[in-house]
């Protein structure tokens, strides 16, 4: 199953930058720092070091399989049907909600600056939403070229405020190290890991690739350098300059670019939670559409979902990863349910993709040295990390059994 080949060697480092180095930048420096102290810095190395594994086993089976399936299609040839089908509504089930919390992170510093009563939050969250289904739906050509220079952009601005804010730290904001122990590294891998998820998000794109073979390796091994050197610094000057805690607010990278910039770094700030939000939803509605579109072709979501319009975008499950994620607004809205909270639902179910699919990853490479210990260690690292999840853990539970009952009720054989 291919589509139309647009995406070059570029767009795919920008798109897989678009996807990874999201939303996660603009607050979790600031919440990791909070759960685990000094010692934050430590989980940020851990899951740096963990996407390498993570990003190269699924690239790898990605163009192998070549198919907008992705992570789906990788489970079904590990382990079959049921399993791919489970995975499969995770990952959807996944963006369907979470996309709720990449707007509501850039609206925040939007409404931060701007001194915005709570309903514009919620407002410029929703707006985020309808200018990504804009760029997706005008087709993937336009989608890369947009998803380019907005991580362009934001790449330059971190670059610059961690240049800025590295001669500003002092060594007594990392003293004590570790004043929460072990648990709260911990605790911070698991929120951290939200800001890594998006390595699987190109397995849905591969098909798009105009050389797959040449340029989803290479786009790969760039995006996991470039995107761990960033995120590793950022946690350095966030607590070598303690913006973090009472000081960080809502919007600690304002807080870090006032600190290191000046005044109007608040303006600068909006302006990248902006630009980092619509290239985030840009990038997760393109591949949770074409994993969606996938699944409804195979019989693992209704065939409502195989619909795709003239240029190639799968409208109908985009539009409904965008009806999902705008009543989990509401409902955020409504009982006034804290972004904090939100994140954990995805990011739970983030975390069980990863261990089912690394485990599929360690099945299929096991043949080839490389691929055998990438994938071993990634279902490790992925399986360390899933209990600090805690209460979280019921979620993907029942979006499994939700999924075991639609296969029954479609009359699939469950193994």
């Amino acid at each position: 199953m291919t589509g139309q080949r647009n995406i070059t060697f570029v767009q795919g480092i920008a798109l897989y930058m678009g996807a990874v180095l999201g939303s996660g930048i603009l607050i979790l420096p600031g919440y990791t720092a909070d759960v685990a102290g000094p010692a934050s810095i430590i989980s940020w190395i851990i899951l740096s070091l963990l996407s390498i594994p993570i990003a190269y086993t699924f690239a790898r089976l990605a163009l192998k399989f070549d198919h907008f399936g992705g992570i789906a299609t990788i489970v079904q040839h590990a382990f079959g049907t049921t399993w791919s089908a489970i995975v499969g509504w995770f990952f959807f089930v996944w963006v369907a909600t979470g996309q709720a919390v990449v707007g509501l992170t850039g609206a925040s510093y939007i409404t931060e600056v701007l001194h915005l009563p709570r309903i514009y939050l919620y407002v410029f969250a929703c707006c985020f939403l309808v200018a990504a289904m804009l760029s997706n739906f005008l087709g993937m050509r336009i989608s890369g070229l947009v998803s380019l220079l907005l991580s362009g952009a934001v790449l330059v601005l971190l670059l610059t405020t961690i240049v800025i804010a590295l001669p500003t730290m002092e060594v007594q904001h990392f003293e004590p190290f570790a004043p929460h122990g072990i648990t709260g590294i911990g605790r911070a891998c698991v929120l951290i890991f939200w800001a890594f998820f998006g390595w699987e998000s190109i397995t849905h794109l591969v098909p798009e690739f105009r050389n797959p073979q040449r340029d989803v390796m290479r786009s790969t091994w760039a995006s996991v350098f470039i995107i761990g050197i960033v995120y590793i610094l950022l946690s350095v000057v966030t607590v070598g300059t303690h913006t973090y805690g009472d000081q960080g607010m809502d919007a600690p990278l304002s807080v870090l670019m006032s600190k290191t910039i000046g005044v109007s770094a608040g303006v600068a700030t909006a302006l990248i939670a902006c630009i980092v939000c619509i290239g985030t939803l840009n990038v997760y509605i393109a591949s949770s559409s074409r994993l969606a579109y996938a699944l409804a072709t195979e019989g693992k979501l209704p065939g409502w979902f195989a619909r795709m319009s003239g240029k190639g975008f799968p409208y109908r499950a985009a539009g409904f990863v965008f009806a999902t994620n705008t009543i989990v607004l509401i409902v955020s809205y409504h009982f006034y349910i804290s972004v904090d909270t939100l994140i954990m639902i995805p990011t739970t179910l983030g975390i069980l993709v990863y261990i089912i699919a690394s485990f599929a990853c360690l099945k299929l490479l096991w043949k080839d040295r490389i691929g055998r210990i990438s994938a071993m260690i990634a279902s490790i690292c992925c399986l360390l990390v899933a209990p600090f999840s805690m209460g979280f853990l019921i979620v993907p539970i029942i979006v499994s059994i939700g999924c075991l009952v639609y296969l029954r009720w479609r009359g699939k054989h469950i193994t």
